[in-house]
């Protein structure tokens, strides 16, 4: 294989998380695929000279084939403060004669992001998380996922076998941002009240404020903006299942711009108004924005039976589709009682779902994994092809 040789642009502010390029640097570093960046980033161990992320000045964006802008380097909301920054894109990253590929990473929440800007569709390439086929996205944008690092596969790892766990259903959202997601609120109202009577809900929560005692859980919880916590960890693999909802359901239209749905303002109120109740004559089922989380792929690699939304019935795209009732347990919100009567006649499928869920995202969203899909859609090739 000719490997090509990739330059990413990351932040190294304190907090400011970017495991869109993490999950793909260690993938390019087990392919032994060449690898550098503008800044020394994420720190792998208590050593405070092991980053995954080195810069080497001798090397400068011209100098590879294929240029990564991570999707908190033009917009990021600053961990304590959510206060939104703003940066503009590298100086020179579209200059003309340029032989690189530009490749814009997108793990922003909601809808309509940053990267339906203008000077984004000059990007060769948007590999966007949280992507719905049945909503509008920019010409040159694909469908990502968060997918797994070796930080969550470390901390998952060791599991006890799923039947020493504990047969419940753990709901406990940490608190990123001070507004809710339409599809939590959902499940709370309409899904926890009925899978409450199979599954004993433990609502345990961790103080995510508190600087862990340990080097280096602290060192995780300051890169993460304190999403790191241990506690929480080994709680998620001593249960069987886990709620893994997030994003916002909206109705089956507008498909142009589902972005006029989901704006505030009075004028706005009416509009969502209108559009749900149009959606109760549509046929078409609703639709998720938003609907990937940390929280999804922290389950599946514990082993976990991760329930959440049935995400082909709500038309979310990953590049692999896992299967509803192997991978993962879906839930149509709109039909509750069947997904609780289901479970309740196929008990094995918590069992089932745990293990053949775990194997499904390790075979396709293994940095390993994602690092191989990256490389492909590059068009370059490796020994070992993943499907895509």
């Amino acid at each position: 294989m000719i490997a090509p040789r990739i330059y990413f642009y990351c932040s190294n502010e304190s907090g400011n998380l970017q495991e869109d390029v993490i999950s793909l640097a260690e993938g390019l570093r087990e392919l032994e695929i060449p690898y550098y960046s503008n800044c020394n980033y994420w720190l792998q161990s208590t050593d405070s000279n092991d980053y995954l992320f080195r810069h080497d000045p001798e090397v400068r964006p011209n100098d590879c084939d294929a240029v990564v802008v991570s999707y908190t380097w033009p917009q990021w909301v600053e961990m304590g403060t959510f206060e939104m920054r703003r940066r503009p894109l590298p100086s020179e990253l579209f200059k003309r004669g340029r032989a690189y590929t530009t490749v814009y990473m997108d793990n922003h929440d909601g809808y309509r992001t940053i990267s339906w800007e203008p000077e984004f569709r000059r990007f060769d390439l948007i590999l966007r998380s949280k992507f719905n086929q049945r909503v509008w996205h920019p010409p040159n944008m694909r469908p990502w996922a968060y997918g797994l690092t070796n930080r969550i596969i470390q901390a998952t790892g060791d599991a006890p076998q799923f039947a020493s766990r504990r047969r419940a259903l753990l709901v406990n959202f940490g608190v990123s941002h001070p507004y809710p997601y339409g599809a939590r609120d959902l499940a709370h109202v309409r899904f926890e009240p009925r899978i409450d009577k199979l599954l004993p809900i433990d609502r345990s929560t961790d103080d995510l404020l508190a600087v862990p005692a340990d080097p280096y859980e602290a060192i995780m919880w300051r890169q993460t903006g304190g999403r790191f916590s241990r506690s929480y960890y080994e709680r998620l693999k001593q249960n069987q299942a886990v709620a893994c909802f997030c994003g916002d359901i909206i109705p089956p239209a507008p498909y142009r711009d589902a972005a006029r749905y989901l704006v505030g303002g009075n004028r706005a109120k009416v509009r969502r108004m209108l559009f749900q109740i149009l959606g109760w004559f549509d046929p078409r089922p609703p639709r998720s924005v938003g609907w990937d989380s940390f929280r999804f792929w922290e389950a599946l690699a514990a082993g976990c039976a991760a329930i959440n939304i049935d995400l082909s019935h709500y038309g979310a795209e990953l590049p692999v589709m896992p299967e509803n009732g192997r991978h993962y347990l879906g839930v149509d919100l709109s039909r509750v009682n069947d997904f609780v009567e289901r479970l309740r006649e196929e008990p094995a499928l918590l069992k089932i779902s745990g293990g053949e869920g775990k194997r499904w995202a390790e075979t396709y969203y293994s940095p390993k994994a994602v690092a191989r899909r990256f490389i492909g859609l590059l068009g370059y090739s490796t020994s070992e092809a993943v499907e895509s």
